[in-house]
């Protein structure tokens, strides 16, 4: 394996940890001292963590591996300096990041055991933590329906939603079977979740994503999303068919 893409798969394995730390990555920011903080901050994304879990994403018992891993280069690297490391936060106390990384990873590992119902349903959602279940769309509304998305460029300028979606489609194919369903599913999520065009705009379209909905209102947008998807699916790449 060359150097760079050793680099890049030691810096991935530790992804999982970097997005639960992400809120205390940044200028000035870092891992708090005090436990009884990081672990109120931490929560709702360990929380949201946990949810993508039942769906088939990283489960809460490696993420704490990848916490006890980052632990480990810090005390081999305590100025953070090693590339596997980047955009991961020392604590405010830096002597102390080993410590801290280990104490949120045994936190990590024990947060569902018992589950803790009072806080589970108590604490309310953050957009953090409801931005880990639109994967795909936190990409796709960007790059094509963004304030400079592809889909609402000056060439496109006439162009309305639906030919917007039918760009991504276009642009997907032939790997749809691996997008397209997963799409859809975020865009029934994201019906169910937020009821008005007031809530979905003020997640898609602000500090959340950044995205848009071209000439439509995210309310219709996002089942004409699912509707030229599925309509695509079926046309083209019905799993079960048999091939000639």
């Amino acid at each position: 394996m060359s150097t760079n893409r050793q680099e890049l798969a030691e810096y991935f394995s530790l992804q999982g940890a970097r997005v639960l730390m992400a809120r205390y990555e940044g200028f000035l920011q870092s891992v708090p001292d005090d436990a009884s903080v990081w672990r109120r901050e931490l929560f709702p994304m360990v929380r949201g963590m946990w949810n993508a879990a039942e769906g088939g994403g990283r489960e809460l018992y490696e993420v704490a591996a990848e916490l006890r891993r980052a632990a480990d280069l810090f005390e081999q690297h305590p100025d953070g300096s090693h590339h596997a490391l980047k955009k991961l936060p020392k604590a405010e106390t830096e002597v102390r990041t080993p410590k801290a990384y280990r104490e949120i990873a045994a936190y990590v590992e024990g947060w569902k055991a018992p589950f803790d119902h009072e806080a589970l349903h108590g604490t309310p959602l953050t957009v953090r933590e409801l931005s880990l279940r639109f994967p795909r769309l936190s990409q796709i509304l960007p790059i094509y329906f963004g304030q400079d998305g592809v889909a609402v460029s000056d060439d496109m300028q006439d162009s309305t939603a639906e030919d917007g979606i039918r760009m991504y489609i276009s642009e997907t194919h032939p790997g749809c079977l691996w997008q397209l369903p997963g799409v859809v599913a975020e865009c029934a999520e994201a019906l169910a979740l937020f009821h008005t065009e007031d809530e979905l705009d003020a997640f898609f379209s602000g500090g959340a994503m950044g995205g848009g909905s071209g000439s439509e209102d995210f309310i219709d947008f996002f089942p004409l999303f699912i509707r030229l998807c599925t309509e695509h699916m079926k046309e083209a790449h019905s799993p079960l068919r048999k091939q000639s």
